[in-house]
């Protein structure tokens, strides 16, 4: 007797009686056939495509089942195996984003990607996007892809959807990327310019950094923030301060990655208008050196109604106002006319020297005004640098000149620009192999030098602070031991007049470092620490203690200095730095 047909074969020969025969179901076919694709989130509208265009509904239903295997359900089984044996979520949660990530940059399709918004409903962004983009994990992904598939217009839109939603200055942002969109590159540049507005001086370096890495990109970039701030210009005060610093930094910050952006630079500042003025400035900007021909060109353009006399007015000066002053106001310019005119290895030709001299005074001390350039300061700045270059240059003959003209020079140094010039004759003269074999006794004067420029320029102590750096990290190996270290300890004693002139933070914090690295004689450490707690007194703010209280606390460096009746500074120190404590605690 022959059997009946299992109810399983009938039911696989009713599916293929019920298959319809029309190709156009078979794309619908082959989606519900995929591995899992039930859990697609899109799967319930392909579905009522499918059944709308007549598909039958039971066998899609059959489809999607048959195709069901549950990864994701395994994959959470296998996680919480693996929790239960001793792993920490956060681990298990990084390994699987890491596979996940792999398998997507590995298998990644920007065509089928962008059928996202090339299908029906387009308009509308997927609400998973919007949930990935709020991990810090999925938004470096999307940034690396985007890096590979610049074309991509899903990626493009989520990389844009990444700044719209403030997450700019995520470390996760890609500069690469975000400069392809012009929109959110300008929200980057405006969101940083406003942070860097009001950002305290110690995240100052880090939101400069920030907004460095951006419009340094390219050319482009470059040139729409310094045109955004030239937008600014006619502001007045802080704001044009501010604006003409962010510019400047920017300039530098573009040089030290030997990009000549001199052109770009000039052309903002107007100095198109005046062809030999730009040709003469663009040639010696672009080569990062002076020479006697183009300082004549723009002597001769500065030197026109400057109040000389008659006798001393080039030949060929031109008969139009002069151009504005701020065409000189270029840092980059400065520093070559200072390093020319106080650079002990220098040489100018005597007969230009006076050009050198007149356009740098020119630069610093002359300003624009509705009726013209004020030129009140023009010649006391003129013989103030004149007279500080000609000592530098007899000093640097003969060592025993410095010391009867250092009154001279201190009034010299009033000025900044001659102040800068001071610092770079010291920093060249101290460093050089030779000096402390043949003039070691003048080294004071030299240091007395830099004492009263960090007094009478606040400005100028980061570049104080450096020179004593370098000296004191040199080795001098032609001078005894005890002899080395007497000259560091007097170095350390000019650490204490630059912290007592205001340069508070940066200075504890270079000795900090020093004393974490061992790169300083705890002799040393300690005679600075000693030095510092007899010339402050309360109350200290939250960060000199962070940097300084370490230093004290040190048992090598502090516990030398307390005496057992505990009347000593550092007893005094410590019992403030307890009462402030003791006070937040209670607050709390």
């Amino acid at each position: 007797m022959a059997e009946a047909p299992s109810e399983e074969l009938c039911d696989e020969e009713q599916d293929e009686e019920e298959e319809p025969e029309d190709s156009s179901f078979q794309e619908y076919m082959n989606a519900f056939s995929a591995k899992d694709a039930v859990l697609e989130p899109s799967i319930i509208k392909t579905f009522e495509r499918y059944v709308d265009l007549g598909g039958s509904a039971d066998h899609g239903i059959r489809a999607l089942c048959k195709s069901y295997v549950g990864l994701p359900h395994m994959i959470n089984l296998m996680m919480e195996w693996l929790r239960l044996a001793g792993y920490k979520r956060y681990e298990l949660q990084n390994i699987v984003e890491d596979h996940l990530k792999l398998l997507i940059v590995r298998n990644f399709d920007p065509k089928k990607a962008d059928l996202i918004f090339t299908e029906e409903g387009s308009s509308q962004m997927p609400p998973w996007l919007e949930d990935m983009i709020g991990f810090p994990s999925w938004r470096d992904l999307f940034h690396q892809l985007a890096e590979q598939y610049p074309d991509c217009l899903m990626l493009k839109f989520t990389i844009k959807l990444i700044a719209d939603a403030g997450y700019q200055g995520h470390p996760s942002s890609s500069t690469s990327t975000i400069t392809h969109l012009p929109d959110s590159f300008a929200t980057l540049v405006r969101k940083t310019l406003k942070q860097i507005a009001k950002c305290s001086s110690s995240a100052l370096h880090e939101k400069l950094a920030e907004l460095t890495q951006s419009v340094c990109h390219s050319q482009h970039t470059y040139f729409y923030l310094q045109a955004m701030l030239q937008s600014l210009s006619q502001g007045h005060g802080t704001v044009e301060n501010f604006r003409v610093w962010l510019s400047q930094e920017m300039q530098n910050e573009v040089r030290k990655r030997k990009h000549d952006v001199t052109s770009i630079t000039l052309h903002l500042n107007g100095m198109g208008s005046h062809d030999k003025l730009f040709e003469a400035l663009t040639a010696m900007l672009s080569r990062g050196a002076l020479n006697p021909a183009d300082i004549t060109i723009l002597y001769r353009q500065f030197a026109n109604d400057s109040g000389l006399e008659e006798s001393k007015r080039p030949a060929a000066t031109n008969p139009h106002i002069s151009p504005a002053a701020t065409n000189l106001h270029i840092p980059r310019l400065l520093e070559l006319l200072v390093q020319a005119l106080f650079k002990p290895s220098s040489a100018i030709n005597p007969d230009h020297k006076e050009k050198y001299l007149y356009i740098l005074a020119y630069a610093v001390s002359v300003y624009d005004q509705e009726e013209g350039p004020n030129r009140e300061e023009l010649e006391a700045t003129k013989k103030a640098i004149e007279t500080a270059h000609m000592i530098c240059s007899r000093a640097s003959d003969s060592h025993a000149e410095l010391q009867v003209e250092v009154p001279t020079l201190f009034d010299c140094i009033r000025y900044p620009a001659v102040s800068m010039g001071v610092l770079l004759w010291v920093e060249h003269t101290l460093t050089d192999t030779t000096f402390f074999e043949v003039a070691a006794e003048s080294s004071p004067l030299y240091l007395a030098l830099l004492d009263e420029v960090a007094r009478c320029h606040k400005l100028q102590h980061p570049f104080v602070l450096a020179i004593l750096k370098k000296l004191i990290e040199r080795s001098y190996p032609m001078l005894e031991v005890n002899v080395q270290l007497e000259l560091k300890k007097s170095l350390v004693d000019h650490l204490v007049q630059l912290f007592s002139c205001g340069h508070v933070l940066p200075v504890v914090d270079y000795i900090e470092k020093c004393f974490k690295m061992e790169t300083l004689d705890h002799s040393l450490v300690r005679h600075f620490v000693s030095e510092v707690l007899n010339i402050i007194e309360p109350p200290y703010s939250r960060d000199f203690v962070s940097y300084f209280l370490p230093l004290v606390q040190d048992q090598n460096v502090g516990g030398t200095l307390q005496t057992a009746d505990s009347s000593d500074v550092v007893s005094a120190f410590l019992g403030e730095c307890s009462k402030k404590s003791k006070k937040k605690r209670d607050k709390k």
